[in-house]
């Protein structure tokens, strides 16, 4: 006769139920705070060998997170599943759910502790009011026109726009409307902004104008998540994130042709689809330009107080690192890439001497090498029917994009102790985990 199987101690399922539920609703504040997928996956299975489930296979998509506690191969498996439905980015939060993490592996804390402080960590309150995140966005436009060459001028007009442009769009997404029509308005009114200065005759590019305007609508970041999502093989979060980057950059497009559409029929003639100068002229102006963009940026999405002045060298090491290596006559993209290493390395070693995320550097630091405006360019010339341009483009962007997520990803790599990679080899290998070993 065969032996019979050996059933290994099964813990109580309301007792797995509670800790899978603890490692969810951390993994949906990060998820929804802008954290990569590839690190909520680590957190949550983190969490839950921490509170006791040794064996826990984590799935993170771009809308629900789903954890499984395989307790032994001839045992139902205990899984349970959260759905991640607003995508709200708060750094600060994210922050203190990695240091709750940090100080529950490390055992500083008891698991009945860090799920009351994750309680707490959820209930509080935005840092900043409505009204400073309007001001840091507007600081951002105007930083960034400061970058494409604008004038003082230009800075002023970008930074009353964006007031309103975030405002506007601010309103609408309160009542639930979908980020589309959002863009759509936002883009509306920042294109019709550049009609009034056109017809005014202020001597201003118009393309600078709505390209300030829109700033904040743009998915930059949406496109470099997507990429470092496929590179570190989360395809499904990937597709869907792309797939966000034309949805939300369809509906700028949407705005901007229709103000085009009424201004012509008005007898205005504007094109917004130059290509911004470099206005690399005055190499101290512009660096400041991408301090402030990049501490803004990091504050426009709750960054804590004490970390946006790290933010903003972030910005500056990504922006310099680039201007230099483009004096030197390196190719755009292997510029971007390099200059995304630096911003890695730099945004690993920040964090670990502020005790803070290192999204809030990451994603701060390449605020001046997005490729947003070349989405937004090569999306409107598809609208405009040329379609060949528009492709190159957009392929353009895809390049930018890929070289900004691979080399922030190589820089953290590089910077990263041995010993830290060899937590995250475990996380992904929990990942493919799909029973005890």
């Amino acid at each position: 006769m065969g032996k019979e199987p050996v059933h290994l101690p099964e813990p109580d399922e309301r007792q797995a139920y509670r800790v899978l539920d603890f490692a969810l609703r951390a993994g949906e504040v990060l998820l929804s705070g802008g954290a990569a997928a590839s690190d909520v996956m680590a957190m949550t299975i983190a969490i839950a060998k921490a509170c006791g489930l040794p064996h826990v296979v984590s799935e993170v998509t771009f809308t629900s997170i789903t954890l499984s506690y395989v307790r032994a191969p001839d045992v139902a498996p205990v899984t349970s599943v959260r759905l991640v439905e607003q995508r709200t980015p708060d750094y600060t939060r994210v922050t203190e759910i990695h240091n709750l993490v940090d100080d529950l592996v490390n055992r500083r804390v008891a698991p009945t502790e860090a799920m009351e402080r994750l309680d707490a960590i959820r209930r509080r309150r935005h840092p900043y009011r409505r009204w400073v995140v309007t001001g840091f966005r507007a600081v951002l436009a105007t930083a960034i026109a400061v970058l494409m060459g604008g004038g003082v001028l230009v800075a002023v007009i970008a930074f009353c726009t964006t007031v309103v442009v975030d405002r506007a769009t601010g309103a609408l997404t309160a009542r639930d409307l979908p980020d589309f029509y959002a863009n759509t308005v936002g883009a509306a009114i920042a294109t019709a902004v550049a009609v009034l200065v056109l017809v005014a005759g202020l001597g201003v590019r118009p393309s600078l104008i709505v390209a300030s305007g829109i700033v904040l609508l743009l998915p930059g970041i949406t496109l470099v998540g997507a990429v470092q999502d496929a590179i570190n093989g989360f395809l499904l979060t990937a597709s869907a994130r792309a797939f966000e980057v034309f949805v939300l950059t369809a509906g700028i497009v949407t705005g901007v042709a229709a103000i085009l559409s009424l201004a012509a029929r008005l007898g205005v003639a504007l094109v917004v689809n130059q290509a911004p100068t470099s206005g690399w002229g005055d190499v101290p102006v512009q660096l400041l330009a991408a301090t402030l963009a990049a501490a803004a940026a990091a504050g426009a999405n709750y960054a804590p107080r004490r970390t946006l002045p790290a933010a903003g060298a972030a910005g500056a090491l990504g922006w310099g690192a680039f201007r230099g290596l483009g004096e030197l006559g390196i190719d755009p993209a292997l510029a971007t890439g390099a200059a995304a290493v630096m911003v890695g390395a730099g945004s690993y070693v920040f964090s670990h001497r502020q005790k803070a995320s290192p999204l809030i550097y990451v994603a701060a630091g390449i605020i001046p090498l997005l490729p947003g405006l070349t989405i937004y360019r090569g999306m409107l010339l598809l609208a405009e029917g040329n379609t060949a341009m528009g492709l190159v483009l957009l392929s353009q962007a895809t390049t930018i994009g890929l070289a900004l997520a691979a080399g922030v990803i190589l820089g953290e790599f590089v910077a990263r102790p041995s010993s830290a990679r060899a937590v995250d080899r475990r996380a992904r290998a929990g990942r493919r985990t799909r029973s005890p070993r």
